[in-house]
Formats: C-alpha cells, sequence, structure tokens
C-alpha cells in the first residue's frame, strides 16, 4: 500500500499530501496553491506536523483527491488566501451551512445518510445522501483553502458551473463558486471580513 507524504512546493512554499507512488520521481506536480508546475525532485519532502495543525486529509475513496494533479491542471485559478471559513448556501431554499475545517460531507436528506450537511430534496431522488465533500485545511500564516471533491465513484452528474466534476478532482473554491447538484444548486461564499455591520 502506498503511503502519503508531505511535499514543500519550490515556489509558494505551500505543502501537499501525495501518494508516494513507483516512479513518482519522473512526474511533474502542479501546485494547486500557485499553479506552478515542477518536477517532482524539486518538491522538499517534509514532516506533515510542521504545517498543519490538523491530520492528513483521509478521503472515504482512492487517495486521486490528494494526488492534486500530476498531469492535469486544475480547472479553477486560487484566489487570494482566506483567514475565514467558508459556507454553502442552497439556491432554491436560501438555507446556508456553515463549513468548519477537516471534511464536510454534504448530501441528500435521508435517514440512513451520514452527510453533515443534509439538504431537503422533496421526493427527488438523484442526488446522493453522500454526495461531495469539501475539505477545509488551515496553512499557517496564509488562512483556509477549500478544496471540493466527490465522495464516491458513482454519483449522478455534478458540476462545479459549467464544468463537469469528476470522480478524483479536488478543486479549490472560490467566493460565489455554484455547485451543481443533481437536486439542487449550492453557492459557495467567504465572509467579508472588512464589510460595514449595520
Amino acid at each position: 500500500m502506498n503511503e502519503i507524504i508531505q511535499i514543500k512546493c519550490p515556489f509558494c512554499g505551500a505543502v501537499l499530501s501525495v501518494k508516494n507512488q513507483p516512479g513518482i520521481e519522473t512526474k511533474n506536480v502542479t501546485c494547486p496553491i500557485c499553479k506552478q508546475k515542477s518536477p517532482f525532485l524539486q518538491f522538499k519532502k517534509v514532516k506533515a506536523s510542521a504545517y498543519y495543525d490538523e491530520t492528513p486529509t483521509e478521503y472515504p475513496h482512492k487517495e486521486e483527491c490528494t494526488q492534486y494533479s500530476y498531469e492535469k491542471e486544475e480547472k479553477t485559478q486560487m484566489g487570494e488566501m482566506n483567514f475565514t471559513l467558508g459556507k454553502v448556501k442552497v439556491l432554491d431554499s436560501g438555507v446556508s451551512y456553515q463549513l468548519k475545517p477537516g471534511r464536510n460531507v454534504i448530501g441528500r436528506k435521508g435517514a440512513k445518510s451520514g452527510a453533515d450537511f443534509q439538504i431537503n430534496t422533496g421526493e427527488k431522488r438523484s442526488m446522493s445522501r453522500e454526495h461531495i465533500v469539501i475539505e477545509v485545511k488551515k496553512i499557517p500564516a496564509k488562512g483556509y483553502v477549500h478544496y471540493l471533491s466527490l465522495f464516491k465513484e458513482r454519483v449522478n452528474k455534478t458540476f462545479i458551473g459549467n464544468e463537469p466534476l469528476l470522480y478524483g478532482d479536488c478543486i479549490v473554491l472560490n467566493h460565489g463558486d455554484i455547485i451543481r447538484l443533481p437536486d439542487a444548486n449550492i453557492k459557495f461564499e467567504l465572509p467579508d471580513d472588512e464589510a460595514t455591520t449595520i
């Protein structure tokens, strides 16, 4: 079984979790933070505890998401880092869910649902009970990064904006992104810490 290792980006210093697989030394890695592509050997191995105050990401499916991008480019551009946690808002109902550090599983409301946030879809059953995962990681001195992935391989079509979300994708969310689930649309939002309160 391949272990997960932590490597440091030579450009921006971000620490990434990657699967240590045969031939990894010959691969190129694209940093999801600064979008710079470099040979794996230019990344330095580091201990996770030196950079993260949380345990490494664990997903219920294969670990493609923690690999980020070896041979494909990320689908969204990373904006400025945020020091606040995001939330998701169900557009039809207006119900909002505050995200927490770590894994946030979102899916259809049901008696057997294991989702942290359960969306009421009425009689519609196209959305899985555990459909997507938003992983929130804190990078010291930079803030929170929100990563979107599918919970499992076999789910009905899901989109981020107009782009399909595929199993194994790990997309960095930006303020205002619309996630189109089978029976509901949700919007990712970051609070404006500098907004005027009345």
